[in-house]
């Protein structure tokens, strides 16, 4: 897999650093927690949010720098900004906490948004799924 320009550039973990430890690490939490709702979902790694929405590899807006992931239920796909997740606690935090929205129902999520994102029982859930990532450090 070739190095690009843009993974040097970025700040954060390389997309090679980020894939090595999803590898290491996803299969034992989907051995943990099971699989989602709609089966194991995929994990991708994209630089940019609103690169892979707007499909404008060098658009930027205002959440590129902390935008750090998110789970997309249409596809069943965990998206991972990896030039924002700095080191490994916080990916394998960040994998835990969207991975916990794989086994959560889509249409109650649109009606807990409107209670904001501190009071939404599915984030609440989802930060207390991050409280458990020691688990996962010193996978070999």
């Amino acid at each position: 897999m070739a190095i690009k320009l843009i993974d040097i550039l970025l700040e954060g973990m390389s997309k090679n650093k980020v894939q090595d430890i999803i590898d290491k690490v996803f299969p034992k939490i989907i051995q943990d927690r099971g699989t989602g709702r709609q089966g194991v979902p995929k994990i991708k790694l994209h630089h940019d949010i609103y690169a892979r929405l707007s499909g404008d590899p060098e658009a930027t807006g205002e959440e590129s720098e902390t935008s750090k992931a998110e789970w997309e239920h249409e596809t069943n796909t965990i998206w991972l900004y990896y030039p924002n997740i700095k080191n490994e606690e916080e990916l394998i935090k960040t994998i835990l906490h969207e991975f916990e929205h794989t086994h959560q129902d889509p249409k109650k999520n649109e009606k807990y948004r409107e209670q904001g994102y501190d009071d939404n029982p599915y984030e609440i859930a989802a930060r207390n799924a991050e409280k458990k990532w020691k688990r996962y450090i010193y996978i070999k």
